[in-house]
């Protein structure tokens, strides 16, 4: 479903990211991670079409998307949620949700309002239909704003950060409403800085260090692997838990 292919991008003279080759299949939930500067936002942000790779390719569902602008992406299926809430705070939780969402005809449209429905549903956005978005807590804010890329007909659904800034309550019911949602059939990659969010989260972890991929497979392989725990966990990081 979304390929990458020998993506490589510098800053200057510094490069970021080197030959990173990988895909993820449809219907997968997938982490990312890496300390910090190893290149997981520059690589987010070339996914969904904010950076232009200085080399390689993107493809989404067969066709090659390297360089699309991000609104074209969205239209796609291909939809970034970002680090911090992005809602209309002035607006109601029903309203945000009637703007978010386009129309689209079909079966695909379908299965789309059936994702919609899914995620109000274990959401509780229901209760909230007639708040203002800006008067959410932080967490239900948060839930709103994945609410609302669904409503697009994301096919996969790109999350920066969802975690940032939730309490341990919040962090715990916003992690069973992605495990739903990828049961009811949506493709989801993760960026989060919070790894024992992440690794109790994702069924498969790809770790960036140095602008390079140094591995990928299940979290459990993942945190076990001698390069990733040098890179980045540590043993007090897997001892803690």
């Amino acid at each position: 479903m979304l390929r990458l292919e020998g993506i490589g991008h510098r800053f200057g003279g510094l490069e970021v990211l080197r030959r990173i080759d990988t895909s993820v299949a449809a219907g997968e939930l997938v982490g990312l991670i890496g300390p910090n500067g190893a290149g997981k936002t520059t690589l987010f942000n070339i996914i969904s079409g904010f950076v232009r790779p200085a080399t390689g390719r993107v493809f989404f569902e067969g066709r090659d998307v390297t360089g699309w602008k991000p609104n074209v992406l969205a239209a796609l299926g291909l939809v970034r949620t970002f680090q911090g809430a992005r809602v209309f705070p002035n607006l109601t939780v029903k309203e945000s949700l009637a703007i978010a969402r386009r129309p689209v005809k079909g079966r695909q449209g379908d299965a789309a309002a059936r994702v919609i429905a899914t995620a109000q549903q274990l959401f509780d956005l229901d209760a909230h239909a007639g708040e203002e978005a800006g008067s959410l807590p932080s967490g239900l804010m948060r839930v709103l704003g994945i609410a609302m890329a669904l409503s697009t007909g994301a096919h996969v659904l790109l999350l920066d950060e969802p975690a940032a800034g939730l309490s341990g309550e919040e962090m715990e019911h916003l992690q069973e409403v992605i495990r739903q949602l990828h049961q009811a059939g949506t493709t989801i990659v993760v960026v989060d800085h919070n790894l024992h969010f992440l690794m109790g989260l994702v069924t498969r972890a790809i770790v960036l260090d140095s602008g390079m991929l140094i591995a990928d497979g299940p979290p459990e392989a993942v945190t076990a692997d001698p390069r990733v725990v040098e890179a980045y966990l540590g043993a007090a990081d897997l001892a803690d838990g």
